[in-house]
């Protein structure tokens, strides 16, 4: 009897062992880490490049807004001669005996002490209607309540317009001390002057809210109320909306701060002279701009209408500010992003140096960043944009 074939005995079944567990575990992890590293340094890049173009676009927002006010500044004041006149507000709104006291030039700069950023302050006007300069025909006192002019002179104007009353001869802007004796006064036409009137009225009532009230404020020059505040040859001047914008850099701690942003932005703060209140608004433009510089582009020979010298110093006369022709400004913006690698290198920085601008177009001059963050100010990027900005309206006054 032939023997049974034997069966094939069964493959014995094999498991993962630990140790091949334990190495596929360790193989995972690295990839993992290796993911979260790149996922991590492309987050981080694209918030450092995100964060970039926001300051550019800041920057370039901040540059053009300013070059916009700058180009009509002066606008509707640089005819009649009261360029560089301190002028003298009151409003009903206000407290008994304040002032608001300004010098009337297209744009006034503020040098920030020890390189903190400067202010420029905006002046310009539109007229609602076409108005030449008005001449006084004789004199006006302090009290009085009715300026003297041509007959059918005051054509074109209507009661609430905003005028100007300057001195035949225009004081220059000191200090705008309460000792100076003459200035230009800000006053509303309480009547529309009819067509053969000889007189502009400026009654202190509801439809003169800039006019004089003699029981608690002086506003006209004099120290009696028969003093005579202008005199025979002074000029009038129609303001139309009177508009004064001061830009300047909030987050520091001085009273340009609306709050404190962290990002310090551009802070507009206006007063509108065709508002119910003279009360100053205050508004947050663009962020992370962290530096503003301009200087004055002064004609100092007066005559060829080209800059000669670039200078902070604001001129101290009348015919000093009808020297100036353009304002040079430079606005730096920093990214938000905060780069440095303290894993890496804790003495590693992005930026190395403080950005420059050039004040006199060649010479380049130290920006001040470190303002907000102290030293830690090399740890972000930063941007500088310049711009010349020449006042048209100076510029089309000398030439008419």
């Amino acid at each position: 009897m032939l023997p049974l074939p034997s069966m094939p005995r069964p493959a014995r079944a094999r498991g993962v062992t630990l140790i091949e567990l334990m190495i596929g575990m360790v193989i995972g992890l690295l990839v993992v880490l290796v993911i979260s590293q790149t996922a991590l340094l492309f987050e981080n890049r694209k918030r450092a490049i995100t964060s970039g173009s926001d300051a550019q676009v800041s920057g370039a927002l901040a540059l053009m807004t300013m070059q916009r006010e700058l180009q009509d500044s002066g606008y509707g004041l640089a005819d009649g001669g009261a360029i560089g006149c301190p002028v003298r507000a009151h409003h009903s709104s206000m407290a008994a005996g304040a002032l608001l006291r300004f010098t009337l030039a297209p744009a006034v700069i503020t040098d920030g002490a020890a390189g903190a950023p400067d202010r420029i302050a905006i002046v310009l006007s539109k007229p609602t209607n076409a108005a030449v300069p008005l001449r006084v025909i004789s004199d006006h006192t302090r009290d009085a309540s009715a300026f003297s002019v041509n007959t059918g002179s005051g054509l074109g104007l209507s009661q609430g317009d905003l005028m100007l009353a300057v001195p035949a001869t225009v004081p220059d802007p000191q200090a705008l001390a309460s000792s100076e004796t003459s200035w230009c006064s800000v006053f509303n036409l309480s009547a529309t002057p009819a067509t053969d009137s000889t007189t502009l009225v400026h009654a202190s009532d509801a439809n003169g809210p800039w006019n004089p009230d003699a029981a608690s404020t002086v506003l006209f020059p004099g120290t009696t109320s028969t003093s005579v505040a202008y005199g025979t040859g002074s000029v009038l001047l129609n303001l139309g909306t009177l508009t004064r914008r001061t830009y300047c850099i909030s987050g520091l701690g001085d009273d340009c701060d609306s709050g404190g942003s962290p990002l310090v932005p551009l802070n507009l703060r206006q007063i509108s002279f065709s508002s119910s209140t003279a009360k100053e608004s205050v508004e947050d433009l663009y962020p992370q701009v962290v530096q503003l510089q301009a200087v004055y582009g002064i004609d100092s020979s007066g005559n060829d209408r080209i800059v000669d010298q670039w200078t902070a110093t604001a001129p101290t006369t009348a015919a000093g500010w009808r020297q100036v022709i353009a304002v040079r400004i430079a606005v730096a913006t920093r990214s938000v992003q905060d780069e440095r690698r303290p894993d890496l290198n804790s003495t590693q920085v992005v930026t190395s140096e403080l950005p420059v601008w050039h004040p006199d177009g060649s010479t380049a001059e130290s920006l001040r960043v470190d303002l907000t963050v102290g030293s830690q100010w090399q740890n972000y990027r930063y941007r500088v944009y310049e711009m010349v900005v020449p006042l048209r309206n100076m510029l089309w006054q000398a030439a008419s």
